[in-house]
């Protein structure tokens, strides 16, 4: 049966509806029937359409509308068996199977009262469908601040993970992103009230981001206002159900149900260490501007007592920062007050100029490893504290630091650095480039101590390059002189003022070969780059210069073709040397995907080494005409496998130096196997194996292992599981640090995430991410990975 439009002004004398050129005049008001005209009928912004089987009109005051009825009123649409509405007084009354659809939300229930034009009503025993997951604890990692680094590289306020479900994007650093599954959230309550536009409350609440006919959970609360101009909304007596089982209550709480930040608790997390015991974190999150925001936290620690937290992060146009803060008033196993603080700064002044700071202090040098179950955290042994003034412009580069350090293992002091100033900068000249570096440096000791040598070095390195390149090659001599001056305190007498002058030429080649091949039908090109590098730098005896900042540079395809292998400004080696190195890369011509490529190089020497950080140690002078050989491969052969290799061998001992391997097999979101194999002669011999992989029924395996076959140790391992039933997930994971100023650490996370609306535990994320490159959160797994992951 084709439906009955009547079409009507929010004012009675504009009424209006389809023609009747059928009926007759003497036919009673009431009983006026119409046929469907076109759709074709215009709407306005306060015009109301409804439609239906059969329509009736009483009196130009009231419509009805009979079967399969719907009225339409700018974004508000309502259907129902029977909808009834009074033009005069401007009331909609929708009996059996009612159904609004207002603010991208589906309420639905078996009757609705409303007042259209003040969307002011009421609804019982209703249903609720919101489009978009809700999300009640907005995470630090959700909305956190990117700030720039010393050489004032751009800025970016905040990283969101949305997009279209199933898809995948980039992030930021050229990572693939998956957004995560789609999802709705659904309730019901004893009456939806309609407060206004955008408004709505309901009494009596639950909902829950659960499939139809999956209540695994459910949030409830007494009371929840809805807010659908600004997607925010609060709860009263909020409380979560799982299984049945209450797990968290609160009497009042906010929450954004469009990922947007909002002021408010957050769901409280607890864990586990051997070194802390049973610890609880309760987080309070003020969303103070949209440019600024702050944590505040207390945490709870079974054998050490009440931990105060507090974050502020801030970003204007030229200027950011973010303040941590802990605080640990007397300590219940130590009996002493403990704090952390790291304070950072950066400032643009305009003109090319910046300035910052950048503040980290600890109570102890235990406090990391007693407290922190991250690595790179209990493995810190020295706090910078430094101010920074930066300058750059298209020809010039300025930087100023001062800088003391706080050292935590009471053996390893750097020198402070009270200034540095470096300036650098270059100009052309037709084909020729003119360089400067220049450095003024006081150095002072860290540990009040006065056998060490102390003082100010000044060094200036101008230099010319003349570069020539083709499309087939290049070649770019250089010519520069190196001075270097002390003025010293702590020696004796005689080198209280010391210089060295060394010119220092270099000659950098290289050639481009390549061809194009077939493997099965399937386009490559090959490329071939020989390269080499000649540099020669006079000897000069610098035994009685103190080593303020030097140390030897590793032997990798970066400084293989360096001048000077050593770091700093204390050590210039004597260089009679040639670098030769040879690459090969294998290209795929569809794609322009790097499928192959493998390189391989040394250096020869020409001059026996004169120069070297201990003098009075002979065994450090190179007694072999030529460097050890490295080699390199990285490949790419399928998109599920990729593998990285590098290899220093000493030709005359016919041992390996070096080796690094890592290698993972990734073929879909979930699934992902890391394989790595470090060693340094004398020093290192490590295997890594970390894993995410499906164990079947929705289960994964997490786990990782760093085994020191040295120390026949293990130095860091986690295990754990995950679950995922779809609209909730847990994690559970065990955690095992060795740290680098005390014995092992173990730690405990185990959370309950409900479908992004709200988390119930100690987060793990971050220990997984860490631990396991290339790990895949469970809910963020699309249904048919393999469609989206290749493309």
């Amino acid at each position: 049966m084709l439906k009955n439009r009547f079409l009507a002004a929010i004012t009675p004398i504009v009424l209006a509806y389809a023609p009747q050129s059928h009926a007759n005049e003497n036919t009673p008001p009431e009983s006026i029937p119409t046929e469907r005209t076109p759709s074709s009928e215009q709407e306005t912004t306060d015009g109301i359409v409804i439609d239906g089987d059969k329509l009736e009109l009483h009196l130009d005051r009231k419509m009805r509308a009979i079967g399969n009825a719907e009225i339409h009123r700018g974004k508000q649409t309502a259907y129902g068996d029977i909808i009834e509405y009074n033009v005069q007084n401007d009331e909609l009354h929708v009996t059996g199977n009612a159904r609004v659809e207002v603010g991208g939300a589906t309420l639905s229930g078996p009757e609705l009262r409303m007042r259209l034009s003040e969307s002011i009503g009421e609804m019982r025993d209703a249903s609720i469908i919101m489009p978009k997951s809700a999300r009640i604890s907005s995470t630090q990692d959700d909305d956190a601040l990117v700030f720039a680094d010393e050489l004032g590289n751009e800025q970016q306020r905040y990283q969101t993970r949305t997009g279209a479900p199933g898809t995948t994007k980039m992030n930021r650093y050229g990572e693939v992103q998956l957004a995560p599954r789609a999802s709705t959230v659904r309730g019901n309550a004893e009456h939806i009230y309609f407060e206004g536009e955008d408004k709505k409350r309901l009494t009596n609440a639950r909902y829950t981001t659960c499939e139809v006919g999956v209540n695994d959970w459910y949030i409830k609360a007494s009371e929840i206002k809805l807010d659908d101009y600004t997607s925010s909304g609060s709860a009263t007596n909020a409380r979560v159900e799982f299984k049945g089982v209450p797990l968290l209550y609160t009497p009042w709480i906010e929450f954004s149900f469009n990922n947007q930040r909002k002021t408010g608790l957050l769901a409280p997390t607890m864990g586990s260490t051997s070194r802390s015991g049973f610890e609880v974190l309760t987080p309070f999150y003020w969303n103070i501007a949209p440019n600024m925001d702050a944590t505040l936290g207390v945490r709870a620690l079974s054998k050490r007592g009440v931990q105060l937290q507090g974050e502020f992060r801030y970003m204007e146009e030229n200027f950011s920062g973010t303040d941590n803060i802990e605080y640990l008033p007397s300590d219940s196993l130590t009996n002493e007050n403990r704090y952390f603080a790291s304070l950072k700064h950066q400032h643009r002044l305009g003109n090319g100029w910046s300035a910052g700071y950048s503040l980290d202090k600890v109570s102890d040098s235990q406090y990391f490893s007693e407290l922190s179950t991250r690595i790179v955290t209990t493995s810190r042994i020295n706090l910078p504290q430094q101010f920074n003034v930066d300058y750059a412009d298209e020809n010039w580069s300025f930087n100023a630091i001062a800088q003391k350090f706080q050292t935590l293992d009471n053996v390893s002091f750097p020198y402070e650095r009270l200034p540095q100033m470096t300036l650098s900068g270059g100009k052309t000249y037709g084909d020729m480039n003119l360089n400067l570096y220049t450095q003024l440096v006081a150095f002072d000791n860290n540990n009040n101590s006065t056998a060490r040598p102390t003082g100010t070095r000044f060094t200036a390195y101008p230099s010319i390059t003349l570069p020539m390149s083709r499309p087939y090659g290049y070649i770019t001599p250089k010519l520069g002189v190196h001075y270097t001056s002390y003025n010293l305190n702590n020696v004796a007498a005689d080198q209280e003022s010391l210089h060295r002058t060394l010119p220092i030429f270099s000659l950098d080649s290289g050639l481009y070969f390549d061809r194009d091949f077939k493997i099965a039908n399937r386009g490559y090109s090959q490329t071939i780059e020989p390269r080499l590098f000649y540099v020669y730098i006079p000897d000069r005896n610098q035994a009685k210069i103190p080593v303020f900042d030097s140390s030897v540079t590793d032997l990798n395809f970066a400084t293989l073709f360096s001048e000077n292998q050593f770091t700093g400004n204390d050590r210039i080696n004597n260089a009679n040397q040639l670098s030769f190195a040879l690459t090969t890369r294998f290209i795929e011509s569809s794609s322009g995907t790097q499928r192959l490529s493998a390189s391989i190089g040394q250096r020869y020497y020409f001059a026996d080494q004169q120069v070297a950080l201990d003098y009075s140690n002979l065994s450090t002078f190179r007694k072999n005409n030529s460097s050890d050989v490295i080699a390199g491969i990285t490949g790419q052969l399928r998109n599920s496998w990729k593998i990285d290799a590098f290899w220093q061998y000493n030709t005359d001992d016919s041992t390996a130096v070096r080796t690094t391997i890592t290698s993972r097999y990734n073929p879909e979101p979930g699934k992902v196997l890391n394989l790595s194999y470090s060693y340094r002669q004398d020093l290192l011999d490590q295997f890594n194996i970390s894993s995410q992989w499906p164990l079947g029924k929705g289960w994964y395996g997490i786990g990782r292992m760093n085994y020191s076959m040295r120390e026949k140790n293990i130095i860091e391992s986690l295990a754990g599981l995950e679950y995922d039933a779809g609209c909730w997930q847990a994690r559970g994971v065990m955690q095992r640090v060795t740290t680098a100023t005390a014995d092992a650490n173990y730690a405990l996370f185990f959370q309950l995430e409900l479908g992004g609306l709200a988390s119930i535990g100690a987060n793990p994320l971050t220990v997984i991410k860490r631990n396991v490159p290339g790990y895949v959160g469970s809910n963020f797994i699309p249904d048919n990975p393999q469609s989206s992951y290749y493309e």
